[in-house]
């Protein structure tokens, strides 16, 4: 059987489309949506994902939730948190939501702690932490 030059590359051709076609891509980021339940676990993400953070907070009680930078700089706060209210009254508890941007690959802990930023050298009245593993 003799095979034509011309015939082995338009088959070779084929298949290396073939394999393109079957390995999976990622179209898009993702944005991840974390919440108190979350406290403790560990995430996996890409580089140009998303994490939406929302924690209980009640604003007249002056706590307010800070994050801490996170060690090798690969993830960074996008703007300042956003408050959305349970309810109209004057103190109510609502959400506090931070978004974040994964910008490199790495390892390492998001804190967030929630405190009175005039009380130096208190303890936070809680902390809030997620391992990130970003490829």
């Amino acid at each position: 059987m003799i095979i034509r030059r011309s015939h082995l590359l338009l088959f070779l051709s084929a298949c290396t489309i073939a394999v393109a076609l079957t390995v999976p891509s990622r179209a898009s980021a993702s944005m991840v949506f974390v919440s108190q339940d979350d406290n403790g676990r560990e995430f996996t993400l890409d580089r140009g994902d998303a994490l939406e953070i929302s924690l209980p907070a009640t604003s007249g009680t002056g706590y307010t939730w800070q994050a801490e930078p996170v060690a090798g700089g690969f993830v960074r706060q996008v703007g300042e948190p956003a408050f959305t209210l349970d309810n109209a009254m004057p103190g109510a508890s609502g959400l506090q939501i931070f978004h974040f941007g994964i910008d490199a690959s790495g390892t390492g802990t998001l804190e967030i702690r929630y405190l009175r930023p005039w009380e130096k050298g208190t303890k936070p009245a809680k902390v809030f932490k997620i391992m990130l593993i970003v490829r």
